[in-house]
């Protein structure tokens, strides 16, 4: 395997322990907008995540303390409860840690053996098992202290009378709180629908909304450029990824203004930065060349345009992503490298 030197000078362990920390900026400003649920949802997965690789290391006869030691279960429980909305309720997060940890991560044989990212995994279960759960943003009520958001969060994640069954009852299911991308969608739906107006379908929670996601991926792209400086990533997966979702954006937008998002939305929206810098960027799940890994970044920045403009997703990270990494062995056998003095066949 080719790996960038990059990688030499950290342990598996001090590599995710890094990544972990990168996150932090990502974290606080989310839980800034949308509420400490947040903080308890990562704390939440990572115990999970915890009790179940016990489980399944004791099971498979590993060495629990050293594979638990390496962080690795801590970063993908991380990378899900930024991903979540954060009023998820508690037995769905099960759900997901198990996709992601027993499923994704020790069924292909355990670190390093892994084809998909784990992360992603459990996040596109829960994508398409639990759509309205999935597409839920509640915004932070900025009038309560964080100790009465404490007890609310907790509140909403364990309590059996989910929070937004009222809105339920009033409003369509995929209209509930969506993301900015989500809203761009259903607005083009209704761009020349008489019967529903736009404008009673939203309100003037948008802009802030949308304000909210810029500051999110600004802070997840400040911990990506902390990675970068301490070499923990390489930069063409990132960059590759970037300007190409930049470029095909650029052209439909170009089309019609009217049924596409701008570029900077595409950019700075979604999950835009932490799959630039902390989930394409997987070193076992990606491609091990050089150029393999500009095309793996291609790849993901097409098919997140393609299904954010095409299909009734409002974001694709998790099914891009996927989709990616099955063409990893397809990318490393057409890309190779050869040893000095010898020529590729």
């Amino acid at each position: 395997m080719n790996i960038p030197l990059m990688y030499h000078n950290y342990s598996v362990r001090k590599i995710m322990f890094l990544v972990i920390i990168a996150c932090i900026p990502g974290i606080f400003t989310k839980c800034y907008f949308f509420g400490s649920g947040t903080l308890i949802q990562i704390l939440l997965f990572i115990i999970i995540s915890l009790i179940l690789e016990t489980i399944i290391l004791k099971i498979r006869r590993k060495k629990i303390k050293i594979n638990l030691q390496d962080n690795s279960s801590v970063l993908t429980s991380v990378l899900l409860g930024v991903s979540v909305p954060s009023s998820l309720p508690w037995w769905i997060i099960i759900i997901a840690v198990f996709f992601s940890i027993i499923v994704a991560k020790h069924l292909y044989g355990g670190i390093g053996q892994n084809i998909f990212n784990p992360a992603m995994v459990g996040y596109a279960v829960l994508l398409v098992s639990f759509p309205i759960q999935m597409n839920y943003w509640h915004e932070r009520d900025f009038s309560l202290s964080f100790l009465n958001d404490v007890k609310k969060s907790i509140h909403i994640i364990f309590s059996k009378n989910y929070m937004y069954k009222n809105d339920l009852n009033s409003c369509p299911d995929a209209f509930t709180e969506a993301t900015p991308l989500n809203n761009f969608k259903i607005k083009s739906h209704f761009k020349n629908n008489d019967i529903v107006s736009r404008d009673n379908v939203f309100t003037n929670k948008e802009i802030n909304l949308q304000s909210s996601w810029i500051y999110i991926n600004i802070s997840f792209f400040l911990g990506g450029l902390l990675l970068f400086l301490k070499k923990i990533i390489c930069w063409r997966i990132p960059i590759s990824f970037l300007i190409s979702l930049g470029f095909f954006s650029t052209i439909t937008y170009f089309y019609s203004q009217e049924l596409f998002m701008s570029p900077l939305i595409h950019l700075f929206s979604g999950g835009t930065m932490i799959c630039a810098f902390f989930i394409a960027t997987d070193p076992v799940t990606t491609s091990c060349t050089n150029i393999g890994k500009i095309i793996f970044g291609i790849i993901i920045g097409f098919l997140v345009w393609i299904i954010r403009n095409y299909t009734d997703y409002p974001d694709s990270i998790a099914f891009s992503v996927l989709f990616a990494n099955m063409t990893v062995p397809l990318i490393d056998y057409y890309i190779k490298t050869s040893g000095y003095g010898h020529n590729n066949t």
